[in-house]
Formats: C-alpha cells, sequence, structure tokens
C-alpha cells in the first residue's frame, strides 16, 4: 500500500512540463483573483480539420513556446511583458503579464516586451536598466532598446541574470492512417507550492504522471517517467512490449533518484499511445495510479482507465458506491504506482480508433475538483483541443486548486469512420 499523494510535499521546480513557484504569469482576461501559479500549455494548430461535433477551429498563426530557465514554459497567445513586477499602461492590452524572480535585481520591473506578428515572434527592450541580448548560433547581440527585432525559434533571450529560449510548437501529425491534434495545459493550483504533475505530447505519446514521494522526490519521478517514454516518439507501430520496456526503465530511473526524501519516490501514469495494427488505428492505453483517462466519442463520454486506490477496491468489491469515493477516509490512498523495486503492473490495452475521437488525459487535480458531467460538458463545446485543455484546468483552479492540475485533450480530427450501427467506444483488447 502507498502512501497518499495528499500527505507530500516538494519544493524544487520540475523541468519541461513543469509550473514552477518562481515565476507567475497572470493572464489578462483573468487578472483579478487569478491564483499565483505557471499555466503550461502545448498545442498543435489544425486548419480546415473538423474537430469533434463536427466543428471547424479557425486558423491560426503559427505557435510560439518560451521556455524559461526555471524550466516553465508559455505558450505565446499575443503580447506580452517580461520582469519584476510588470506592469501595462493604460488601455493597453497585454495577453501575458510574467513575473520573474530575481534577488538580484539584475531584471528591470518591465524588462522586455513581446508580440506574434507577420513574420514571426518578436521582442523589444523596455529601456531596461541591464538591457537585453539575444544569441542565436553562440552569437549574442546587444538589442537596442525600443527596436522590435525579431526572435526566431532556436535563440535565447538574455535579461539580467534570468534567460528564456524561443520555441515554436508543431502543428497536428499523421500517425500511419490517423491524424492527430492535441493541446495540454498544467497549474501549480492554488494550494501546493510547486508541480509534481508531468505531461507529454511527443507523437505518438500522449501521457500524464503525478508525482507521489517526499520532498523533492515527487516531481523528479514524473519527469523521469516521462523521459523514459521519449524513446517511442517518431514510432507508427508501439507494442505492449516496447511499452513494458519502457516501464521497466521508468523504474530503473526511479530508482536512481538521489537524496534523503523520507520515502521512496514514485509516479503515476496514464495516457495513451497511439499505434496501428493490421493497418488500422488504436488507441494504446496504460494506466497505473490515480490519474486517468477518458474517452468522448458518439456513444458518450466515459472513464477508460480505472483508479489504483483504496476507494476504487472498495467499489470492486461492492462495499461502497462509486458516489462515496470522495468520502471515504483515506481512500485517494494509492494501491499501485511506478516505483522502484516494486513491478506493480500497469494496466494496458487497446481500442480502436474512429474519426471523432477525443481522449481527455489528467491528473486527479482535475476530478476532485470538477465533477465528470462539466467535464464532458466542456469537451462537447469546445471544439479546439488546446482551449478544452485550458478551461479544464482554468476550471479546476477556481473550484479550489488544491492539487497540481494537468489536462491533455487528444484528438483523432482523421482516421477510418465507424460502421453503421456498430459502436467500437467500448471494444478492449488487453495486452
Amino acid at each position: 500500500m502507498l502512501d497518499s499523494k495528499d500527505t507530500q510535499s516538494a519544493d524544487s521546480s520540475s523541468a519541461q512540463c513543469l509550473a514552477p513557484q518562481r515565476r507567475r504569469i497572470v493572464d489578462s482576461a483573468a487578472r483579478i483573483g487569478q491564483p499565483d501559479g505557471v499555466w503550461l500549455a502545448q498545442r498543435a494548430a489544425v486548419q480546415g480539420s473538423a474537430g469533434p461535433g463536427g466543428k471547424s477551429p479557425r486558423a491560426r498563426l503559427a505557435h510560439f513556446r518560451l521556455d524559461f530557465d526555471d524550466g516553465s514554459s508559455l505558450t505565446v497567445r499575443g503580447r506580452g511583458l517580461i520582469g519584476r513586477d510588470p506592469v501595462a499602461c493604460a488601455g493597453e492590452k497585454v495577453e501575458h503579464l510574467v513575473a520573474l524572480a530575481d534577488d538580484t535585481l539584475s531584471v528591470s520591473r518591465t524588462h522586455l516586451e513581446f508580440g506574434i506578428g507577420e513574420s514571426g515572434l518578436w521582442i523589444r527592450d523596455c529601456a531596461s536598466t541591464n538591457g537585453s541580448e539575444i544569441e542565436l548560433n553562440d552569437h549574442r547581440i546587444v538589442i537596442e532598446p525600443g527596436l522590435r527585432v525579431a526572435a526566431p525559434p532556436g535563440c535565447t533571450i538574455h535579461m539580467g541574470a534570468r534567460q528564456v529560449k524561443v520555441q515554436t510548437l508543431s502543428g497536428p501529425v499523421t500517425i500511419g492512417v490517423a491524424t492527430i491534434d492535441w493541446g495540454g495545459a498544467t497549474h501549480v493550483g492554488a494550494v501546493r507550492k510547486n508541480n509534481e504533475d508531468t505531461f507529454c505530447a511527443e507523437p505518438p505519446v500522449f501521457v500524464v504522471a503525478d508525482g507521489v514521494g517526499g520532498h523533492f522526490a515527487g516531481d523528479v519521478a514524473s519527469r523521469e517517467a516521462v523521459k523514459a517514454l521519449l524513446p517511442l516518439a517518431g514510432h507508427v507501430q508501439v507494442t505492449g512490449d516496447m511499452l513494458r520496456a519502457c516501464l521497466a526503465d521508468a523504474r530503473a530511473r526511479i530508482g536512481r533518484i538521489s537524496g534523503d526524501h523520507g520515502r521512496p519516490p514514485g509516479t503515476t501514469l496514464s495516457g495513451v499511445i497511439v499505434t496501428q495494427a493490421d493497418d488500422a488505428p488504436y488507441w494504446l492505453v496504460v494506466n497505473i495510479g490515480d490519474s486517468r483517462t477518458y474517452r468522448l466519442d458518439s456513444s458518450g463520454f466515459r472513464q477508460i482507465s480505472m483508479d489504483h486506490s483504496i476507494a476504487q477496491e472498495l467499489i470492486n468489491t461492492g462495499r461502497i458506491a462509486p458516489a462515496a469515493a470522495k468520502s471515504i477516509p483515506m481512500g485517494n490512498v494509492l494501491t499501485r504506482a511506478l516505483l522502484a523495486g516494486i513491478e506493480h503492473p500497469a494496466d494496458m490495452w487497446l481500442l480502436r480508433m474512429i474519426a471523432g475521437d477525443r481522449v481527455l488525459v489528467c491528473s486527479d487535480g482535475l476530478t476532485t475538483e470538477v465533477d465528470d458531467g462539466t467535464i464532458a460538458a466542456v469537451l462537447r463545446a469546445t471544439p479546439d483541443p488546446q482551449a478544452a485543455a485550458n478551461e479544464l484546468a482554468k476550471m479546476a483552479v477556481d473550484a479550489g486548486g488544491h492539487d497540481n492540475v494537468t489536462v491533455l485533450v487528444v484528438d483523432a480530427v482523421a482516421g477510418p469512420a465507424a460502421s453503421a450501427g456498430c459502436s467500437l467506444g467500448t471494444s478492449r483488447s488487453a495486452l
């Protein structure tokens, strides 16, 4: 039996897909009452493709991501300001206000402006005290204050002691006979001091890991689990044996986490890998712990993973009703997780993919705050997967945000159609 994640604490910031405590992003549309934290978003653009419900997302400009040196990231949606405590002028429309921690005071209060134009991402030094530099191919150039300059993908922007790297986000991908679009968001929540969730959106891998463990351990364990699955990226066909090998590597990586954490580190893992069998596309579903994977299709919205928790075991044995799960003391204690030296089996199965499928993968920070009916309504009403992920994460934080929350929305925008009178929604093949 494992310790409840609710008893864990950590104060380190995670890399790649995590939202650390040291930086705060406040969107202009929700500036008042927005809890401290960081939104991270990954998205892919679909232009002219029908989303769930037959709706077509509008065409979108190229997307840029800013990767900060504290491990956090921001998907650029418009104009923004970066500094120790950036302030927009009266009447100015600003999508992002990015506050950077800087004990050395080398970053000015409002240091840098950025935005998206016809030629891509641009930046402008706001007459900062220590100036800004742009680095590309090992060459650094001082930015003239007040002058807009292009910030091409791959460049690094230096602002005093802090720096940020510019990346682009890829569009929808075709994997075998399926075309996939996705969006993801993560937030530290309103209570926790750092984010122990990690998500991976490296086609064909779409998973969420929620760290468990002690001081410094949960975030590291979730990140190592995700890294262990990266060798699957780019594969058209992923087998159960390939996935099991990655999970074994994840356990080994977790076993190498150093430091006195007080309890063994570990992580949940849930999500889908897009694969192909007999020239047909499938969702290869994987789950261990209490992060969840759901599916929305023509037959409805339902959870396709099963929690590995005390509460779920009581439900399975008929001792409590599902509605009573949240009120059971210690009900959220995990019975399985990815741990070093303990080979808890992960649930794995294949689900036939059909065009119009929408898969939701999330940490329990969403499902403990927002009920399934509300989640389904958002997924049905929001064709753009990134917008849906953003909205669900925001709803969880607004509802209390007692835990980190991470949301991945994955759409099958092209693929085989369902046969008339035949539902593939509940057909699964265990691996």
